[in-house]
């Protein structure tokens, strides 16, 4: 089957503009070039410069405008330069998706320690509030827009050893709900997704921590196989897109069932 959005057919987002943090690779490299299929124009924030450089040249490859900025969302300085940057571009922000998160040190709880909480809280749970409040600060005035956050399965869950990870990823959710309810009314829609085990660098890292976790892991999926980036890309722009008007404050589990087949 021919892909419409790669060949013109299908651009739902023409004339967006749209952000998407920790966007210089993996899952958030996937969904910028997702959307600059569809006809966005992309502005990509990472701590990676290399990495957000070659994001974006694959956004122009693909016909699309892109812009990158360095960010890192854990620090105040950073986002308020972001969504300074941002506001004096003169266009506006239609969509945000804020992707950028990390998985943090995998331990037993026991021997986790201190650094490490304050590192994941800073940038899954900080971060995401931060680029939050000046998401809104920029859409509501306009009474439109759509912010995205990206939560986990392991939120739903658990993960052995990811104790910290996973209590972040709740508090996304958490967030969330409360967030969307402010802004129900307001024109501007909120809602989250969950992916389950991707085929990342992050995924890699935590394989590499255990040797038996990629078979154990790989076994108890409904699928047999993690999701590919691109897949929970797809996932993000129906829920960015009009069709989702009634999806707020929820979570998108893109997990190929894994949270609710297999419970």
């Amino acid at each position: 089957m021919t892909d419409m959005a790669a060949t013109g057919g299908m651009r739902r987002f023409a004339g967006k503009s749209v952000l998407v943090t920790g966007g210089g690779a993996g899952i958030g490299r996937a969904v910028a070039l997702e959307f600059a299929k569809e006809g966005a124009s992309l502005i990509v924030a990472d701590v990676d410069e290399a990495a957000g450089a070659e994001c974006v040249d694959m956004i122009r490859q693909a016909g699309a405008q892109g812009a990158f900025v360095r960010a890192d969302v854990a620090s105040p300085d950073d986002v308020s330069a972001l969504f300074a940057t941002i506001a004096q571009s003169g266009t506006p922000l239609d969509i945000a998706i804020n992707n950028a998160g990390i998985e943090g040190h995998v331990a037993l709880v026991e021997d986790q320690p201190d650094a490490n909480f304050d590192r994941v809280f800073a940038v899954n749970v900080q971060g995401t509030f931060q680029c939050m409040r000046e998401e809104v600060k920029l859409m509501k005035p306009r009474g439109s827009g759509v912010i995205i956050n990206f939560a986990s399965i392991a939120a739903h869950v658990g993960f052995a050893g990811l104790s910290v990870y996973t209590a972040s990823k709740a508090a996304v959710l958490a967030m969330t709900k409360s967030v969307a309810l402010e802004l129900a009314q307001s024109g501007v829609r909120v809602a989250s997704v969950s992916p389950g085990l991707v085929q990342t660098a992050m995924l890699e890292r935590f394989f590499a921590a255990d040797a038996n976790a990629k078979q154990q892991m790989t076994a108890s999926l409904p699928l047999g196989r993690p999701c590919d980036a691109h897949e929970i890309a797809r996932g993000v722009l129906f829920l960015a897109s009009d069709d989702a008007s009634l999806v707020l404050g929820q979570t998108l589990n893109l997990d190929g069932g894994w949270a609710y087949v297999k419970s």
